[in-house]
């Protein structure tokens, strides 16, 4: 973590060098990664919607309840997968599954969507998470037989899927499916360092943009809350009592994450509605850059590992309490 400040905070300079600070550090503890039992599962028709389930062998049951977290990646909308072919010994997300699941009894999702190269456009991330947690509500995913709390948490491009899948119209019917009765219930989600506008995105960025989202103001996760917010009413997901982590990295970039982060939660706490806005919270991962969090799970470094300590907290304070 030491060695993250002096990299900067360019997103772009970064990736590679943070990838070889930890690569060693995940090796060293691969035995325990390798150990966490893991399945490979079709959740669609596209080859790209295939989904990994890291399976808790001591799953952490409160009032009943068993909890699975289903992770979703970043990449900026052209690359990713649910195992990086960047670091060796299939490592990387598998430290993520083994992280949660070992040390947490947190069952851990991990699904691929489709990318530019396969032809994605939006609302299609939107669309294969919600394909993905249909196939979680329909084959009661993770260890144990108890109903499902279920947390999603979304890094990066990942992050903006999220906000499509919880926020865009589109997934009202998948929501209503985890937002009421006695089975899988959607009970909270993380936005992890999450790019919520592109008024500075990298330049480099104008094409991907423009061709993934179209209208990248209207479409992007603070344009479809503006729109989701229209009628000074909280979401769905929000109504039900699911909440909502911001939690970004000290080392972010400004213009790319800390900004549009900033005017997120100001157009979220502009609601007068109560429940609004007390279902948000707002955090930050000290040391941190926008690529070393997802990496560091699995290092079992303490220091490394501690917003992963963070987020579980996050998710058990809000299991001690029964679904509404």
């Amino acid at each position: 973590m030491d060695q993250l400040p002096p990299l900067g905070k360019s997103i772009q300079d970064i990736v590679l060098p943070t990838f070889k600070i930890y690569s060693p550090l995940l090796q060293i503890n691969a035995d325990f990664i390798r150990s966490c039992r893991r399945a490979t599962f079709t959740y669609g028709d596209h080859e790209r919607q295939k989904l990994d389930v890291y399976f808790a062998p001591e799953p952490a049951v409160i009032n009943g309840r068993r909890p699975v977290l289903m992770f979703e990646y970043g990449g900026g909308l052209v690359q990713g997968s649910k195992s990086l072919p960047a670091f060796p010994d299939d490592l990387v997300h598998a430290n993520v599954g083994a992280y949660f699941a070992l040390k947490h009894g947190y069952s851990v999702v991990i699904a691929d969507y489709r990318l530019m190269s396969h032809g994605a456009k939006f609302p299609s991330g939107g669309e294969d998470l919600a394909k993905a947690v249909e196939s979680i509500v329909e084959n009661e995913s993770g260890s144990g037989t108890e109903p499902i709390d279920l947390f999603m948490m979304g890094n990066s491009a990942g992050g903006i899927h999220l906000s499509t899948f919880l926020l865009h119209p589109d997934f009202v019917e998948t929501r209503r499916k985890v937002l009421s009765g006695n089975g899988t219930r959607l009970r909270g989600a993380v936005f992890l360092s999450v790019p919520f506008h592109f008024d500075s995105a990298h330049p480099e960025r104008a094409k991907t943009l423009q061709a993934y989202f179209g209208d990248y103001n209207a479409n992007s996760p603070l344009g479809i809350l503006k729109s989701a917010c229209k009628k000074n009413m909280p979401p769905d997901f929000v109504k039900a009592g699911a909440r909502v982590l911001v939690l970004d990295a000290e080392l972010d970039p400004e213009d790319e994450i800390l900004k549009p982060r900033d005017a997120f939660v100001e157009e979220w706490l502009r609601s007068a509605d109560p429940t609004m806005r007390g279902a948000l919270a707002v955090d930050q991962m000290p040391r941190h850059n926008h690529i070393s969090p997802f990496v560091s799970l699995g290092t079992g470094i303490e220091q490394e590992e501690a917003f992963g300590a963070q987020v579980v907290a996050y998710f058990d304070n809000i299991r001690k309490f029964a679904p509404l």
